[in-house]
């Protein structure tokens, strides 16, 4: 077998392939290099980042599971650089090398569906925007995170462990992200330079609503594998997890972020909504939920948790940062309404400019601060509609999937980071940065795949006779059949 091993190695296959990694490594690097011209540090992170995208896409055509899992490390790290992102770069690459890998069998009919209506109607929505360039810029975006979705659900359908090292993957990188959000709230503003708004950190995100956000999902996560770990007993993977969660709870406060704060909450509810049938699971998550709240809450500083308090006091429009967005998302609730066809990505502005006049809108706000409105405006009531059927899909296979193993804690978990993020949605959209639209077409796959995952072990378990000639199949149920 080791013979054989080396044989394979040495092939002339084989040679080619490294060959070819070897090249596109090395034009990875030049480019980087070239197009970052070394001037300083920040110019020196932005080629390490263009090689990764680059790395990132020569490992992709070979492992696409590894180039998948990359994609989901990256994106929390966006940096600019002439006109487009690091992002937007590493999306594109992996899109074009992965897309002819999709099997049309192997993708649930909802989310192809769903999806795919997101897509045409951005697309039919460009034709018609005022700004065609950003609109299109759009489109391409969503275009290339569905084929990243399709890809996911044709090249993980026999990985079981697949979902489990995306949620590791997730939140080991919310441990770098939070660390240099504490750097920046103390004034440390190295690599992720100083914070859009003073004294709210972003990290490596354009904004502190989107880092928020991205912590509460990372924070659920966790929270769902310290409850897992429990079942299993392992006791070392508590005691991590649970100290990253002290850790992420303590960034969210820091960031003073209602929506981000609105989307955890919600997401712990559901979380233990979903798992209401499982006795000890909910015990064990109330006493976790208990600890952690209050390590959080010793841990946040006094002048945080008054501004919290004070936000939330005074959130029913009394605030000058509320009665802009109301008068915002009534803008475009009415937009919508008038425009079935959408006004494109990126073209909000030029309608508020051109036909809202309002004392509380004083600039041309990019999105309408709602999700579901400003889906709407960017693909049209086609992509509202697909984007509905994409993220309601998963939390109604979760709750007709009833009680199950622990890949079903996982999967009910990340279908509560989609009801966080709809209700952060709510009074803010985090769709125009695109690491959120990686991270949602994420949420998706994952729990259609630890759902298929679940199952299949329990099939496997009814019958240990079939285990040996069967193997696992993870294509995810019909979320609406009886």
């Amino acid at each position: 077998m080791v013979t054989r091993a080396r044989e394979a190695l040495a092939g002339p296959q084989a040679r080619s392939n490294l060959a070819m990694a070897a090249a596109a490594i090395v034009l990875a690097a030049l480019t980087g290099v070239a197009t970052a011209k070394l001037g300083s540090f920040q110019h020196q992170l932005k080629a390490l980042i263009i090689v990764g995208a680059g790395v990132a896409m020569v490992v992709a055509a070979f492992r696409p599971d590894i180039g998948l899992l990359i994609l989901i490390a990256l994106c929390p790290f966006e940096f600019a650089f002439y006109g487009t992102n690091s992002n937007q770069a590493l999306l594109v690459l992996l899109a074009i090398v992965l897309a002819w890998r999709i099997r049309a069998n192997a993708v649930p009919w909802w989310a192809g569906t769903g999806a795919g209506a997101i897509v045409i109607g951005s697309f039919i929505a460009t034709l018609g925007a005022h700004n065609k360039s950003i609109a299109l810029e759009g489109a391409i975006d969503w275009l290339c995170a569905t084929v990243i979705l399709l890809v996911a659900f044709t090249e993980f359908q026999q990985r079981p462990a697949a979902s489990r090292r995306m949620v590791e993957v997730i939140v080991g990188m919310s441990v770098i992200v939070v660390l240099f959000g504490f750097l920046q709230k103390a004034g440390v503003h190295a690599i992720v330079g100083a914070p859009f708004n003073v004294g709210r950190p972003n990290s490596f995100f354009s904004y502190y609503t989107v880092y928020a956000g991205y912590l509460a999902l990372a924070a659920t996560l966790a929270t769902a594998e310290i409850l897992i770990a429990f079942e299993r007993r392992r006791t070392a993977r508590v005691l991590s997890f649970g100290a990253v969660l002290i850790l992420l709870l303590a960034g969210l406060t820091a960031s003073t972020s209602r929506g981000g704060l609105v989307a955890l909450g919600v997401g712990w509810v559901v979380l233990l909504a979903f798992n209401v049938n499982r006795a000890s699971v909910i015990a064990r998550a109330v006493v976790v939920l208990a600890v952690v709240a209050a390590a959080g809450y010793l841990a946040t500083p006094h002048s945080t948790l008054v501004t919290i308090e004070h936000r939330f006091a005074q959130s029913n429009g009394s605030l000058g940062e509320d009665k802009t967005r109301f008068a915002v998302q009534h803008a475009g609730k009415v937009a919508l309404e008038h425009r079935p066809l959408g006004l494109g990505y990126g073209n909000f502005p030029y309608y508020l400019s051109s036909y809202v006049r309002n004392a509380n809108v004083h600039q041309p706000f990019f999105h309408a601060q709602e999700t579901f409105y400003e889906m709407g405006l960017d693909a049209g009531w086609l992509g509202l509609a697909g984007f509905l059927l994409l993220v309601f899909s998963p939390i109604v296979m979760v709750v007709k999937h009833g009680r199950g193993g622990t890949s079903a804690i996982r999967a009910s978990a990340m279908a509560a980071c989609i009801a966080g993020f709809l209700a952060q949605g709510l009074y803010d959209f985090v769709l125009w940065d695109l690491p959120f639209v990686i991270l949602l077409m994420a949420m998706v796959w994952g729990t259609a795949h630890s759902l298929g995952e679940d199952r299949s072990s329990g099939e496997r378990a009814r019958s240990p006779a079939t285990r040996a000639r069967s193997q696992p199949v993870l294509s995810a149920p019909h979320p609406f059949s009886g």
